[in-house]
């Protein structure tokens, strides 16, 4: 025999007792995250950086409609030639009918679930904005860069004017390209990721979170009510054989805010 007085069972007659009409807040937040992810254009794009025959990539995201985007610092760094680089560009995935004009490729890939799916890419050249001569914000590994275009470009507003607080279990989300050296995989991913600590790095103090991520998903934008709240800096334990699969492991971030962002804005 059921007992009805079981705890378990109050709260579901409860929670069954609310109208259809009613709306939970993280159910509006959902929704912030579904519109991004169908968005087109979207804020998130890729990060080039050129180095003398080398090509360093990462993801950003564009925190302005005049085109400042923010990414990871160590995107710039030419690891073959053991020195920064200053030659950028920027591009967006989609069918880029209100970006502002640039050079398009187009791109034919086959998925085991779409045969021939076509996509775009839409590049511009991009400068790294610097502060008394240096390329990073805030001594962090975070940079910011300014699409050389004029126009209006889809942006993401970030979550708090000032320094927010975060804490242990928080969930974020996410967002990034798929691998982004591979042209014929255009696969947007938004993954839920869970603050499980801090940690001081040689970038400085960084949060991390646990969850599923791609390789190479560094300069990634972590939401929270679908506005922008940190910025991927490194991912660990990864567990995929191959840079195809998604792993489950820890990514470190460095917390981002407007006040942060506004001084290096030119």
């Amino acid at each position: 025999m059921i007992n009805i007085r079981s705890p378990f069972l109050v709260t579901v007659a409860i929670a069954m007792s609310f109208t259809p009409d009613v709306v939970r807040a993280d159910e509006e937040r959902l929704d912030d995250i579904e519109r991004l992810a169908v968005a087109d254009p979207k804020p998130f794009v890729l990060v080039e950086a050129r180095g003398e025959g080398n090509v360093i990539r990462g993801q950003g995201v564009v925190i302005t409609a005049h085109g400042h985007v923010l990414s990871a610092g160590h995107v710039s760094w030419d690891g073959k030639n053991g020195r920064f680089t200053d030659k950028f560009r920027v591009s967006f995935r989609g069918t880029g009918k209100e970006l502002p004009e640039g050079a398009v490729h187009a791109h034919k890939t086959v998925f085991s679930d779409r045969e021939d799916e076509v996509f775009f890419e839409h590049y511009y050249s991009a400068s790294l904005q610097k502060q008394n001569g240096s390329r990073f914000i805030g001594h962090g590994d975070l940079a910011l860069f300014h699409i050389n275009a004029k126009g209006v470009f889809p942006k993401i507003d970030f979550y708090s004017k000032k320094k927010p607080k975060v804490r242990l279990g928080d969930v974020y989300h996410l967002c990034h390209f798929s691998f982004p050296h591979k042209a014929a995989e255009p696969t947007f991913l938004i993954n839920p990721v869970e603050i499980v600590g801090v940690a001081q790095t040689t970038s400085g103090i960084q949060y991390l979170a646990k969850g599923y991520y791609r390789v190479g998903s560094s300069g990634g934008a972590l939401l929270r009510d679908g506005r922008l709240i940190g910025i991927q800096s490194a991912a660990y334990t990864v567990n995929a054989k191959d840079i195809g699969e998604i792993p489950m492991g820890l990514i470190s971030f460095q917390l981002v805010w407007g006040d942060l962002v506004e001084s290096h804005r030119q």
